[in-house]
């Protein structure tokens, strides 16, 4: 049985606004390029939006670690997958 990894409300919450931003961010790449905007300007805001998704994806695999710390320490043996798990996607951003 594998355990399921929630955030929990806060981070949720969190992750949810930094999300929108960045859909906002998104919009904003799509209409310079439409507008005809300069590529560097467009790269910068690529580059930008690209760190904010990072940064929701450390910060996910952060709530989901101590998740699993705290599940080992109740003695559930499937927390080691699941961590596991997180390593390895932690390493995909590389």
């Amino acid at each position: 049985m594998e355990t399921a990894l929630r955030v929990d409300a806060e981070v949720q919450a969190t992750l949810v606004t930094r999300l929108r931003r960045i859909q906002g961010q998104v919009e904003g790449l799509q209409r310079m390029l439409t507008d005809g905007r300069d590529c560097a300007e467009i790269a910068q805001q690529v580059a930008a939006a690209r760190a904010a998704l990072n940064r929701v994806a450390i910060d996910l695999i952060t709530a989901g670690l101590e998740r699993c710390i705290q599940l080992e320490i109740e003695g559930m043996p499937q927390a080691a997958k699941a961590r596991s798990k997180l390593k390895k996607t932690f390493l995909m951003f590389r």
